[in-house]
């Protein structure tokens, strides 16, 4: 069984356009680190964030306590480095959620699977559980960015003209 590990921004993003239940629907449980969760609860974090991941969580999420983060996250928010260091102890059957270049780096270089927001609404797309277009049009006022030739590339991808 592959262990989906979710970094804090994918699920902010989610949360933001109201697209949470797209998680359960692509992976049943998804594998939430205890620092993410802290960082989602945080007063800082946006209202629809905080009240999507109570302290109880949502049924899908499972809440993951790390060991010891990589050497290799140090450079990171606390949130990220225990993500990727959970994905690791699990390397061999992980799958990490993650959009950050900075984290999506380090993952890539210790050989870890990821998806990121795009790669989330693709698959949500081909399963029938959202509209693509749609999808990233409700990420742009966020400040989410993406190339135009990424989406091009992904819109062909799909067959979408």
């Amino acid at each position: 069984m592959t262990v989906v590990v979710c970094d804090t921004s994918v699920l902010s993003y989610l949360a933001l356009i109201e697209q949470l239940h797209l998680l359960p629907k692509l992976f049943g449980q998804v594998a939430i680190p205890h620092t993410v969760i802290a960082e989602c609860l945080h007063p800082d974090a946006p209202e629809l964030l905080r009240s999507a991941l109570t302290p109880e969580l949502p049924s899908f999420a499972v809440r993951l306590v790390g060991g010891t983060n990589l050497p290799e996250t140090a450079s990171l928010d606390p949130g990220e480095a225990e993500a990727i260091s959970i994905a690791w102890q699990h390397r061999n059957d992980s799958l990490l959620l993650i959009d950050e270049k900075q984290g999506r780096a380090i993952a890539a270089s210790l050989g870890l699977r990821m998806r990121g927001l795009l790669g989330l609404h693709m698959e949500g797309h081909r399963r029938q559980f959202l509209e693509f277009d749609s999808a990233l049009a409700n990420l742009k006022p966020l400040g989410f960015r993406l190339s135009e030739q990424l989406i091009a590339d992904a819109r062909r991808s799909l067959g979408l003209p």
